[in-house]
């Protein structure tokens, strides 16, 4: 994968410390703490314990018994090592939607209208604090008027190929509904999980079953990072924008799954997700594949 995405806009920003605020109307957000700072990373380097831990906060998620102090913890938790999602420019079918007057979206889990006007689709992610937005003129998009301290200002003028409103998404004021990201590491574990139980029990499923499964996996939309062709002395390449780490992810746990040299899997004692040495490994560990001996014995 490294090899695959040599060339990529991959640089992302966690912040030393997240807290999590709550609306009048009752809604949970994450956002950096007020004196935490940025921090700089480059997600391609981690892109293996990403994903496992993107699906494995998806399973605690998925848990009927986990208390939700637990799931946020999990999320925070999370958040901390690799920064939010950047969920407000992987929604809309462009991530680049200042030069309009609405923002538009596909099917997806959280806005159910088909368009929504900007500035109401930004206060989704600035509960609690806003950018200093303004019209451009009559029918025109909008512009952002950076403000704040030099270490948020500096991530707004980033001259990175990537749009404008992915920089936004790295400032203090950004914000991520917790109710929606358990909903997205819902969605990373559920798909490991068709994975498992498809291959683990086929042969016994009637083809009604297994048609099932299959759409299942098909309906796991393909929200994937955007790219370019550049040029060298002796040959194009691509480069790769991703606008949001919500993509980015997508994109690894996609090419993990089906993956052929280091596939991600799910244990059959613990339901760990796990990285697999070879295709046919079923367990995390030898602790994991001892216990389940002894327990079918």
């Amino acid at each position: 994968m490294k090899r695959l995405f040599k060339y990529a806009n991959s640089f992302w920003v966690k912040y030393s410390d997240y807290v999590i605020n709550e609306t009048a109307d009752g809604k949970k957000y994450l956002q950096p703490a007020p004196k935490a700072m940025p921090q700089p990373y480059d997600p391609i380097d981690k892109f293996e314990s990403i994903a496992l831990d993107a699906v494995n906060v998806g399973r605690l998620c998925m848990n009927l018994e986990a208390t939700e102090s637990e799931k946020h913890d999990a999320i925070r938790e999370f958040t901390l090592k690799y920064g939010l999602l950047g969920i407000m420019t992987a929604l809309p079918t462009t991530p680049r939607f200042l030069q309009y007057e609405n923002a538009f979206f596909p099917v997806n889990h959280f806005i159910r209208e088909e368009s929504m006007p900007v500035l109401p689709y930004m206060d989704e992610f600035y509960p609690f604090g806003k950018l200093d937005i303004h019209k451009r003129g009559p029918g025109e998009g909008y512009r952002w008027d950076l403000e704040g301290d030099k270490e948020t200002v500096l991530l707004g003028t980033l001259t990175d190929g990537r749009p404008l409103e992915t920089h936004m998404t790295f400032q203090r004021e950004y914000a991520e509904r917790l109710d929606w990201m358990e909903e997205q590491f819902k969605d990373w574990a559920f798909n490991l999980m068709v994975v498992f139980f498809y291959y683990e029990d086929k042969d016994g499923f009637t083809e009604k079953q297994k048609e099932f499964h299959r759409q299942s996996m098909a309906a796991f939309d393909g929200l994937t990072p955007t790219y370019h062709i550049g040029l060298m002395d002796d040959r194009p390449y691509l480069v790769w924008n991703f606008n949001s780490l919500l993509q980015g992810i997508q994109l690894m746990v996609s090419m993990m799954l089906t993956d052929d040299s280091r596939p991600i899997r799910m244990c059959k004692n613990c339901g760990k997700a796990f990285i697999a040495r070879r295709h046919r490994d079923k367990f995390c560990s030898k602790e994991c594949s001892e216990e389940w001996k002894r327990n079918t014995d």
